[in-house]
């Protein structure tokens, strides 16, 4: 029996892309007879140290607080857990920060270790720096040294995890070993988020209480900076005029978060004068409901690695709108299952709105070519078999040298 420990920055009910693909991932192992732990950060001081959900053992660490500083304070708390832990292999979400603790904690234990990317940049140290003031001249220089040096040493590990042709693409630029590099994307699950029939749209918008006639396009996800959301405000408002049935929601919150930028897009809306045809529903649950009501989907993100809100839409059949940047070609196509535009490119996007809304025929044929790319692609119990497969390789791979 292969006992998977992962070290995460975050997790639930931190609300988020990774965190939610890490919650599920680890139930599914747990019904695939492989026990899971997540190991992660307290960040709330109410947050219990240790429970279990989903048959999941959860153990947090802290400080808790605001996660810019506190994900670095929890590294060498997470170094001192780990070693106390018992695991047969461990997994490592996010090697920024959590890396070289992760690394050294399993090669001390003579335990395999795997590396995974959440976020673009980095293997490139590109993270460290993209949208902060330090992004300049020999500072962004000397990081990337930096993160040249550290991939040095988390070049040991036993397997690479990608989750995304461009992340995929980085480590390998890193100079890590092709044959430890597997990709095995975010998967959503094809049954829960699934297209809605005409009746249905109508049933989900009476109940969410939306108009049942508005040509409605939603964004989900967290509501923070580097998420493109005031420059989607500014182009929805270049066509808003033009397009009197248009509507677009923002599904999700930015609340408690370090880059929040949830109240000033509220008073952009209003400054715009677009309260009427913007809404904001803060944090839900049920976002398949809000997905399967729309009738396209905008993700204008600057910068990303596998957004599961993309694979969430597509696998609703809904044509996505969407930045060029990241894994996000994976799932979308341009001019097949929907519209790619340069990140930051206004008139780009409102344009690409305008036909995702104005031309539902096209726009339904986009949808059901995203609905294949994801059940071709990022079935959710396709790929935590290969997780499974992976974990119980690597754990016999250990059990034979330590023979």
């Amino acid at each position: 029996m292969t006992r998977v420990l992962f070290l995460a920055e975050s997790f639930h009910p931190v609300l988020g892309g990774g965190e939610t693909h890490l919650r599920q991932l680890a139930a599914a192992l747990v019904t695939l007879g492989m026990p899971a732990t997540v190991m992660t950060r307290r960040s709330e001081a109410a947050w219990p140290p240790e429970e279990t959900q989903e048959g999941v053992r959860i153990v947090r660490l802290p400080p808790s607080g605001p996660a810019r500083t506190g994900k670095y304070a929890m590294a060498p708390r997470a170094l001192r857990a780990l070693l106390r832990e018992p695991f047969d292999v461990l997994v490592v979400r996010g090697t920024r920060v959590l890396g070289l603790p992760g690394l050294l904690a399993a090669r001390w234990l003579r335990r395999p270790v795997v590396l995974q990317c959440e976020v673009s940049g980095e293997m490139s140290g590109e993270i460290y720096t993209w949208g902060t003031r330090y992004d300049v001249g020999a500072l962004r220089r000397a990081v990337r040294v930096g993160a040249w040096l550290r991939n040095r040493l988390l070049a040991d590990a036993d397997a690479f995890v990608t989750i995304s042709r461009a992340t995929q693409g980085e480590f390998l630029a890193a100079g890590l070993d092709a044959d430890r590099v597997r990709h095995i994307p975010h998967g959503v699950d094809t049954r829960r988020f699934r297209p809605a029939s005409e009746q249905e749209r109508h049933d989900l918008r009476g109940r969410l209480g939306l108009d049942p006639d508005a040509r409605l396009s939603v964004f989900t996800g967290r509501l923070l900076r580097g998420k493109g959301l005031e420059v989607l405000v500014d182009a929805f408002g270049r066509l808003a005029s033009e397009l009197t049935a248009a509507r677009l929601l923002l599904v999700g919150s930015g609340r408690g978060q370090a880059l929040d930028v949830e109240d000033a897009l509220r008073a952009q809306v209003k400054g715009l004068g677009l309260a009427k045809r913007v809404g904001f529903t803060g944090r839900v649950e049920n976002v398949e409901d809000w997905l399967r009501a729309a009738d396209a989907f905008v993700f204008p993100s600057f910068f990303e690695a596998m957004p599961l809100s993309v694979i969430e839409a597509a696998a609703c059949g809904l044509p996505c709108v969407a930045s060029a940047v990241g894994g996000i070609p994976d799932v979308v196509e341009d001019g097949a299952s929907g519209w790619l535009v340069r990140p930051g490119d206004r008139v780009g996007l409102a344009g690409a709105l305008r036909f995702a809304l104005l031309d539902p025929a096209a726009a339904r044929l986009r949808g059901a070519a995203a609905r294949r790319t994801v059940e071709d692609h990022f079935d959710f119990d396709r790929n935590a078999e290969r997780y499974r497969t992976l974990f119980v390789e690597l754990a016999a791979q250990a059990a034979g040298r330590a023979a």
